[in-house]
């Protein structure tokens, strides 16, 4: 009977099945696992646990306790506070202190309503010597994504300790990085980040250091893209190069794609950084779309603004502009001349003065001879009888550069200078001597008439340039050679907006060989000296004021009413290492200062165009803060091109180091070629410095395109 029961029973259990009733579902059961997430738990501090509660729901902070395995053998609640993070696990901030104020292995577990953790064993370390508290404790800030920058604060500590450290920490463990910002990276993804501050007894004390860990953040999640618009860098016109940059894209992306585009479709086969502008893109608009993609990060994809190229060909190439004159001296059978301060002996002499402006072509704005020292000292010394110097900033060396024809045989240029002043004659691009002519006086601040005399197989109409001295007084013939001077017919003008660094030459006895006459030798250009020493974008100065002629930055007013009143056919601005000492450098006011004046010159010269030549690359600035701020305001010139329509080129002087080492002509160290290049006083050029670095500026400008 028994037998058919339990068959009647398996039967039914059989046909129960069969019939699709489904059996009670197995329950997992409840557990809790805990970790410690604190790097150097220590007396005094405090520790931080994380449990995950797994087969039920996330318990309330209210309900967690955490206890500690005591003699007895029992457990024993301690102190704690929970709070769940967006995960649904639990941060649990324990303080070291009573009875787990002890140096010792701390036995723990996390008890929830549905379930104890398993014994968890931290070792507590001993307090530093002396005791240093931390109120608050280490803070960590920022966007808890992939990309972003935390930043970490110490705290405030007292007594006040020798050196503060810190450290980041991934789930408790200590990454590479420390300081006070740490770059999430891929590898954070879901992570807590803390950070440990670690903090060195005051100076004289002896004792240890005391460590505090930041309570964690919440888990990292992915990361968006801060994109804005790429921008085009380059000019917009046939056979120029554009470049997309999206060097303000953070995080930086792994992975970047380009499409560029012609009026909105895309252009077969231009998936480059770069493109070179075509035939077919005169009168057409052009944008770049970027994508860009990074591990743990969303990716994003933008497109630029749209630059139109110009319908009409671009003008002419500034090499094509060039006409340089040759170092080769004339031959002794094509000139005489003498040189010193004794008047030519001629029976009756005729002088054409300097400021006559149907005789001579200036580079530069000539004025009577003292007007500087007139405005130091308040009394009216100028005298035009005495010559002309250049209008500016005497604080700099005003080069004079004069240029003119003379039908005559014999004439003579005269000049007032110092024995530190040297002066270069070229007739028709040739010099007459293979080295400069060194002016005489007694001493090395008195300024004493001299002469350069010449004497020409016959009488013949010449082509004269005379660069070199502050002070031009004129041109004297005899009365019978009956001579005609005339205006030299101005080639193209260019001006330089620059600092110091192109203008002055620091070698003995190098005036007709600074950096502002080298560049109307290399390109038989007229060359207008607007720099002045100290200044740049940001930077009014570091040298000394002349009364009322006050230095001022690259856009100051002063600055610009001089643009606006030569008569350029083009710009370079050049520099300035200068900024990157300014008190109110950063980027962005560099950037802003830059946009301001280009701004200001489009406004004031609207057909005025402009080369922007980079940061002078000495390298005693090629380390720390020096050097990252250079890269920074390179980068800043660069996008200038494209994003202003008057900047026609940007030369990198940069990147490709033109000067190396550390040295001067006076310190060789054998590490660079500014053994060479660069003069006594260890900052600027020496006379092979300027012709180099000059040299590197005109090749860069050959290819260049006016408009």
């Amino acid at each position: 009977m028994r037998t058919l029961l339990r068959t009647v029973v398996a039967l039914l259990l059989g046909c129960t099945a069969s019939l699709g009733l489904a059996a009670a579902p197995s329950t997992a059961a409840a557990t809790v696992t805990v970790r410690s997430l604190t790097a150097y738990p220590q007396v005094g501090g405090e520790l931080t646990l994380l449990a995950r509660a797994d087969g039920t729901t996330a318990p309330s902070p209210a309900d967690v306790r955490v206890e500690r395995w005591s003699v007895g053998p029992t457990w024993t609640r301690v102190d704690s506070d929970a709070r769940v993070l967006s995960d649904g696990s639990l941060a649990i901030a324990v303080p070291l202190k009573g009875a787990m104020g002890v140096t010792a292995t701390a036995g723990l577990r996390v008890v929830t309503p549905a379930a104890t953790s398993d014994r968890l064993d931290v070792y507590v370390f001993a307090d530093g010597s002396p005791t240093m508290t931390s109120a608050p404790a280490p803070v960590v800030t920022g966007t808890l994504t992939v990309g972003s920058v935390l930043t970490a604060t110490t705290g405030t500590w007292a007594p006040t300790p020798s050196f503060i450290g810190l450290q980041w920490n991934r789930n408790g463990v200590k990454t590479s990085t420390g300081g006070p910002t740490y770059t999430v990276t891929a590898a954070d993804l879901g992570q807590l980040i803390t950070v440990t501050a670690v903090a060195f007894p005051p100076a004289g004390s002896g004792g240890s250091f005391t460590a505090r860990d930041s309570r964690p953040t919440q888990p990292i999640t992915r990361g968006t893209f801060t994109a804005p618009q790429p921008l085009v860098v380059g000019r917009a016109a046939v056979g120029e190069t554009l470049r997309a940059d999206t060097s303000a894209w953070r995080p930086t992306p792994v992975t970047t794609s380009y499409r560029w585009t012609r009026n909105g479709t895309a252009i077969a086969g231009a998936s480059a950084l770069t493109y070179t502008v075509t035939a077919a893109d005169a009168g057409a608009g052009l944008a770049v779309s970027v994508r860009g993609e990074a591990e743990n990060v969303e990716p994003v994809e933008v497109t630029s603004a749209t630059v139109t190229v110009p319908a009409v060909p671009p003008g002419p190439r500034l090499g094509d502009l060039m006409r340089p004159a040759t170092a080769s001296p004339l031959p002794a059978d094509a000139v005489q001349f003498t040189h010193g301060t004794t008047a030519p002996g001629w029976t009756s002499t005729v002088r054409t003065r300097w400021d006559d402006r149907t005789a001579f072509t200036h580079a530069g704005a000539p004025q009577p001879f003292l007007t500087m020292t007139s405005a130091v000292t308040g009394q009216d010394l100028a005298d035009p009888t005495r010559g002309g110097e250049y209008d500016g900033t005497n604080a700099s060396v005003k080069n004079i550069d004069v240029a003119f024809t003379i039908t005559a045989r014999r004439f003579a240029i005269a000049y007032r200078a110092t024995r530190t002043h040297d002066a270069m004659v070229w007739l028709d691009d040739r010099p007459i001597s293979a080295r400069p002519i060194v002016a005489q006086s007694a001493n090395d601040t008195t300024y004493t008439a001299n002469w350069v005399v010449i004497e020409l197989p016959a009488r013949a109409t010449t082509r004269v340039r005379f660069a070199g001295p502050l002070n031009f007084v004129g041109v004297d013939v005899p009365a019978a050679e009956a001579a005609v001077i005339k205006a030299a017919p101005p080639r193209l003008t260019v001006g330089v907006l620059s600092d110091s660094y192109f203008d002055v030459c620091a070698q003995s006895v190098c005036m007709s060989r600074a950096a502002v006459p080298t560049l109307g030798t290399q390109t038989g250009w007229r060359v207008w000296n607007l720099a002045e020493v100290g200044t740049g974008y940001l930077s009014a100065s570091n040298g000394p004021t002349y009364g009322s002629f006050k230095p001022g930055p690259f856009g100051g007013s002063r600055r610009l009413a001089a643009v606006e009143r030569a008569p350029l056919d083009l710009l370079l601005v050049n520099g300035s290492i200068n900024d990157a000492s300014t008190p109110s450098y950063s980027a962005e006011t560099h950037r802003a200062a830059v946009d301001k004046l280009l701004d200001d010159l489009a406004r004031l010269r609207p057909d005025l165009p402009v080369v922007l030549i980079g940061i002078e690359p000495l390298g005693r600035f090629q380390t720390g803060i020096w050097d990252e701020r250079s890269r920074s305001m390179n980068a800043t010139l660069a996008s200038m091109v494209g994003r202003h329509a008057n900047v026609i080129a940007f030369i990198d002087p940069l990147t490709d180091r033109w000067l190396t080492g550390t040295g001067s002509i006076s310190e060789p160290k054998g590490d660079g070629n500014q053994d060479e290049y660069i003069g006594t006083d260890g900052v600027h050029p020496s006379i092979a410095g300027v012709s180099y670095y000059v040299g590197r500026v005109v090749a860069g400008l050959k290819d260049v395109r006016l408009p």
